[in-house]
């Protein structure tokens, strides 16, 4: 597979039709114009401009005086009122991504407010019913958190850290239902729902966290809505590099028993922006170079090679203001990452390990145009393309002879009592090569979308809406062989040995179409009160393949559609203001997602997906039968399947708590219908297998949150900042959609025969499922050049229930319950990271020398156990109602950990900026 590579792209005028924003990446500042009695001026300019829109936008006030001027990039801005006759005034302003800063401007002959006043600052947004919180460059720089995308997810309340082995957070959903977006576009994988390529946040300049309440106008998602704003050029060239440095020796030693590492991590980064044409045209660029080595690594069979993970990030973003109406950008991002030793477990044996590359690239083109002083046309294109290949360190060749003595030697083999080879310590350890020699996955998506905006004053009352439109083109070309006969396990009771294979087969591509529409309406009532009533529709096609008319052709074949009716998704959100004067808010919101951006079925339910062949061997090697896995060929969908939904309901009370604090409480309900999945018709695992709603399966989620905030302003304290927050949350169902391990959102082994269904012991604590989590930011300036931060979290220990194998006609692998599900939990952990930092003056040069200390208490707890209770031991047919717990477990791993919190570790960063 060729790996993509960094080129110039031209950025030019958006002259097509693009589509509704998911989320903006700008802000809005709103207020009321008014004279020196109170009473409000119409027919005002008022005009705002900053270093981030240096030719600034203006508008007039309304009839009652009020105004809006939207669609500013964040940052810091002077904003001005002038009416002929009047007079003038004039204040700061902050703009947050994706809120609303009011300010109110008095006009008088020869008075002009003071600029020294506190500029105003988004601190609650009393028009908005969402549940979100914002987080500036600054902010987090002066946090000690991990300086890249993902990093940022430790930002959101309630929102705990997560294994490195996993791709996205639980946040209020499975990793599978958050989207992701970067300057307001979706970086989303369009067929799996989570997130896989990094990008460094040397880029970043401000992130929005929405966890709930999200309008009509920003999509559908069943989690937590993250948008990351990259940083653009100005009218001042600006330049900065940064070299940080986390040698191996700087961490403690290990106390995590037989599994252990240590983690050498070095990143280089350089970045520079400024004018091309002053004013109206400018540009901005990075690259950065992670290289993380873990060294020093154990498991448990013994020594494990380096794990090296080397990248190479490149940025680029033009910026142009062509007419003061008219605002344009276009960025390119390219990202290479090679992994060497990768998919090395805690119970596997160097020999399986593999080299994977991904490659990513993004580009995106955005455009808006003032029509006028009211309203606003904005529109967007952006095209993603991932690929990824994994290949086996261990060659085995295709389907050699079997050798029931070694079967390392001819797969990937999960040892047993009487079979420990390989180099395995002890049964249920996997050994000999990697199960796939071929592994390539890449992705596409085209993305267009188009929105209008416009602030009308009818019946006198104010309304902002908004209407958007979108289209979507995604697509996965997969391409897999078996290495060897693939995985093979060995049953004791049967004494049979089964291989799953993929076999020579043409590649796969699944493809996808999706269309939308919304229409939203934000009315003042009053002064005090604001309803958002919108409604989103969706349109969703999913494509597999089938056979051609030619042999040993394919050919595209529609699987299913969810049309416009099938997906209409009403949301409401009511703000009330109960002191004005204080500024509070007291909020509502309900609303439906039919969240199925997930089109995973593309490949699972296509006629001619690439199949899975189940050979069972006998001790002496003589293969007994060979058939294709029932559950990875020739399924069907129900006909009227409908689309899986999300019923959210969220509230709650926030206000300011004098000059520089806020408070916010809120509740949010997620319960989740229509759940579909593939099931067996015989209900045994045989087969056929047909894409079914699923009666009795549900999944729930509820939580309370209390947050306090600090607002970083110039005062005695020398810019203190906190952000302390706790959520208590149960996440619930008997829909796991096997959490850890299942990328197919509606296709997962659950359902699929005995030992598997729902009603097996299913229903009870989910994996992602932690009761407490408590979180506090902090940062402060005790005197000029220095700073100090620090982030201080209490999070309850993950769910888990042991397990065990189901019957072998439905999987080898180990997705039986046998006890009730979440009835263990992992142990809670409490972690400290501190930074400080001091700068230095040097000519037109600021150098900045950071050190951070990570996991302070050294606390070096599991956050993932081995569940596996009987290995090698399925469903007994003769007495299935037997508790197989009542056997002693035959794992000497059980219960102990596979994956952990780092240990304490010191970091160096240097810093130049210009």
């Amino acid at each position: 597979m060729g790996k993509i590579r960094f080129a110039a792209v031209a950025i030019v005028p958006l002259l097509a039709a693009a589509g509704v924003a998911r989320a903006a990446e700008t802000g809005s500042i709103s207020g009321r114009v008014v004279a020196a009695d109170g009473a409000g001026l119409p027919g005002a300019t008022v005009a705002a401009a900053g270093e981030a829109l240096p030719t600034g936008r203006s508008t007039l006030s309304r009839d009652d005086g009020s105004y809006t001027i939207l669609r500013l990039p964040p940052g810091v801005y002077q904003v001005t009122a002038t009416l002929g006759g009047v007079g003038s005034g004039e204040r700061q302003a902050v703009v947050g991504v994706d809120r609303d800063t009011q300010l109110d401007l008095l006009v008088a002959t020869s008075i002009t407010e003071e600029i020294t006043v506190a500029a105003a600052r988004p601190l609650i947004d009393t028009r908005s019913a969402e549940i979100e919180v914002n987080f500036t460059l600054e902010q987090v720089h002066d946090l000690p958190i991990s300086r890249d995308y993902k990093g940022l997810f430790q930002l959101a309340p309630g929102v705990a850290e997560i294994p490195a082995t996993r791709t996205a957070p639980n946040a209020g959903g499975s990793r599978l239902d958050n989207t992701f977006l970067v300057d307001g576009v979706n970086i989303t994988n369009p067929h799996y729902g989570d997130i896989l390529p990094n990008i460094e946040g040397f880029d970043i300049a401000e992130v929005n966290l929405k966890r709930a309440g999200i309008t009509a106008e920003f999509g559908r998602t069943g989690g937590m809505v993250v948008n990351a704003v990259t940083r653009s050029g100005s009218n001042d060239f600006k330049g900065r590099a940064r070299f940080e440095y986390r040698p191996a020796d700087w961490s403690a030693d290990a106390n995590t028993g037989q599994v252990q590492q240590t983690i050498d991590r070095r990143t280089t980064a350089a970045s520079l922006g400024g004018p091309i044409r002053h004013d109206r045209l400018w540009f901005y660029g990075s690259a950065s170079y992670p290289q993380t080595t873990t060294t020093a690594r154990t498991n448990n069979l013994g020594p494990l090679p380096d794990l090296d993970v080397k990248t190479d990030e490149y940025f680029a973003k033009l910026t142009a203001a062509p007419h003061s109406r008219v605002f344009l950008n276009g960025a390119v991002r390219s990202r290479s990452t090679d992994t060497d030793n990768a998919n090395i477990t805690s119970t596997s044996h160097p020999s399986v390990a593999t080299k994977d590359t991904t490659d990513y690239l993004i580009a995106t083109f955005i455009g808006s145009w003032m029509v006028n002083g009211s309203s606003l046309l904005e529109g967007r294109y952006n095209h993603d393309q991932e690929q990824n290949s994994t290949d086996p360190l261990t060659d085995l060749g295709y389907r050699p002879a079997f050798n029931p003595a070694r079967p390392d030697l001819v797969g990937n083999f999960v040892t047993a009592t009487g079979l420990v080879v390989g180099g395995a310590t002890a049964p249920g350890q996997a050994v000999g090569g990697n199960s796939l020699a071929i592994n390539n996955q890449d992705f596409l998506r085209d993305e267009a979308r188009l929105q209008w905006q416009s602030f009308q004053g009818w019946f006198g009352v104010n309304h902002d809406l908004r209407a958007g439109i979108s289209w979507e083109k995604a697509e996965e070309r997969l391409e897999r062989r078996a290495n060897g006969w693939g995985a093979i396990t060995f049953s004791t009771t049967s004494q049979l040995f089964t291989a799953n294979y993929i076999s020579q087969q043409p590649p796969h591509t699944g493809r996808s179409k999706t269309m939308g529409a919304f229409v939203q309406d934000q009315v003042s009532l009053g002064g005090r009160t604001t309803l958002i009533l919108g409604v989103l529709a969706n349109r969703d096609e999913y494509f597999g393949e089938g056979l051609g008319a030619t042999p040993g052709t394919k050919t595209k074949v529609r699987l299913l559609t969810f049309d416009w009716s099938d997906q209409i998704q009403p949301r409401l959100g009511i703000t009330f203001v109960p002191q004005a004067r204080l500024g509070d808010r007291l909020f509502f919101s309900a609303g439906r997602y039919y969240n199925t951006e997930n089109k995973s079925l593309t490949r699972a339910a296509s006629p001619t997906r690439i199949f899975t062949t189940r050979a069972t061997f006998n001790t002496s090697g003589t293969l007994v039968n060979e058939v294709p896995a029932a559950n990875t060929q020739n399924k069907k969908i129900d006909p009227g399947l409908d689309p899986m939904y999300t019923d959210e309901f969220a509230g709650g009370y926030g206000r300011p708590l004098g000059r520089y604090w806020t408070g916010e409480a809120s509740v949010i309900y997620r319960d989740v219908g229509n759940i579909f999945e593939d099931v067996s018709a015989d209900g045994l695992g045989n087969g056929p297998f047909h894409v079914a709603q699923l009666p009795g399966a549900y999944r729930r989620y509820e939580a309370a949150t209390i947050e306090v905030r600090r607002t970083p302003i110039d005062d005695r304290w020398k810019h203190l900042w906190i952000d302390a927050s706790y959520t208590w949350s149960r996440f619930k169902g008997n829909w796991d959609v096997d959490y850890a391990n299942s990328l197919f959102f509606n296709s997962s082994i659950l359902q699929d025969g005995p030992g598997v269904l729902i009603t097996d012991n299913r229903n009870g604590l989910l994996r992602g499922d932690r009761t407490h989590v408590a979180k506090l930011f902090a940062s402060i300036v005790p005197w000029d050049h220095l700073r100090a931060g620090t982030y201080l979290r209490y999070q309850s220990g993950s769910a888990w229930e042991a397990r065990g194998q189901p019957a072998t006609n439905v999987s080898s692998s180990y997705f039986r319950y046998l006890e009730k599900a979440g009835s263990r939990r992992t142990p809670g952990w409490l972690n400290l990271d501190l930074l400080a930092a001091y700068d230095f003056r040097l000519g037109p040069v600021d150098l900045e020398l950071e050190g951070r200390v990570l996991n302070v208490f050294d606390k070096q707890v599991a956050l993932e156990v081995d569940d596996r209770y009987l290995l090698n031991a399925p469903l007994n047919p003769a007495n299935p109602g037997a508790n197989p717990l009542l056997s002693p477990s035959n794992n000497p791993n059980f219960g102990k950990g596979t994956t952990f919190s780092p240990p304490r570790a010191y970091v160096v960063t240097l810093g130049i900026t210009f």
